[in-house]
């Protein structure tokens, strides 16, 4: 493992994640029985409802205490519980080359999705990884194993992100490509039109696959501490503008900020789990935060 997981993640980072646990906040259908609730009904651990007897249904999860308060005989149905799927979806565009003081903004993503991935193969789960840019998506099914936790790091590990963003047509993609309910994690700076970002959380989770959206940004994004006069350049489309940045400071801030409430606030209307975070911060802390307040 250690020319995957270690490329991206040191040793003080995973001792901190193998004690984490990633889940769904709803129900999920995987292949194996496992730790999280499945909407099909069988006989496992969590009661899930009755159903009346019919002739060959095994005669101990009959409960007598109905059946001595209406004279009928009922089978007592309990949810099983199966394997988490976790899809990561990671942007690998050119404008996640950005790094003014800290890593590149990509280099904070694979290292956000190899530690998602590493805690749920530790888990016993499967994880589905999608690397994608303008022309090129790098795609590996859902699986476990330490073996596949280490073909996705190095693709992680190994990818240079190039050309423009097209999030939404992802996630769209992603959205058919997933056929049972599953944990589908987004993991861009999400600079995108913010209509069609709608429809594409929409899409997903219509099919009723929890969400969460990582939204990485550099800390100068939002802060724009730059003074001087200079030379700014689209990573994506290669666009330059020379300009004063005291000049254009306050109104870039004001739409980024814009931006920033509108995407939070679709999240919200969709019951997607956005989260903003900076590559400042410490990664290990971060996850361990998050998936905490998830299982609260």
């Amino acid at each position: 493992m250690a020319d995957g997981i270690h490329r991206l993640l040191n040793d003080l980072e995973l001792t901190r994640l193998n004690r984490l646990v990633v889940n769904s906040r709803f129900t999920v259908e995987g292949q194996l029985q496992g730790a999280h609730a499945s909407p099909l009904k069988g006989f496992s651990v969590e009661f899930a409802d009755y159903r009346q007897y019919v002739a060959g249904d095994d005669l101990r999860h009959l409960d007598w205490r109905v059946f001595g308060r209406s004279d009928r005989l009922y089978i007592r149905q309990y949810e099983e519980e199966c394997n988490l799927r976790l899809y990561l979806l990671v942007d690998g565009s050119r404008s996640m080359a950005y790094g003014y003081e800290h890593a590149p903004k990509f280099t904070f993503a694979s290292r956000l999705a190899a530690g998602l991935a590493y805690v749920t193969v530790q888990q016993q789960d499967s994880v589905g990884l999608t690397l994608f840019n303008t022309g090129r998506v790098q795609h590996f099914p859902c699986k476990s194993g330490l073996a596949h936790l280490r073909a996705l790091a190095n693709s992680l590990a190994d990818l240079t992100p190039e050309g423009e963003t097209d999030l939404a047509t992802h996630i769209h993609q992603l959205a058919e490509q997933i056929q049972r309910r599953a944990l589908a994690v987004i993991i861009s700076d999400c600079f995108d039109d913010i209509t069609k970002l709608q429809a594409a959380f929409a899409h997903v989770r219509r099919r009723k696959h929890d969400v969460i959206v990582y939204q990485v940004l550099d800390k100068a994004e939002l802060e724009f501490p730059f003074r001087e006069l200079g030379n700014f350049e689209d990573l994506e489309s290669g666009t330059r503008l020379i300009t004063n940045p005291k000049a254009v400071r306050q109104a870039y801030q004001e739409a980024l900020g814009e931006y920033l409430k509108q995407l939070r606030s679709v999240c919200a209307g969709l019951d997607v789990d956005y989260n903003l975070v900076t590559t400042d911060q410490p990664l290990g802390p971060f996850i361990q935060q998050h998936l905490h307040r998830r299982q609260r």
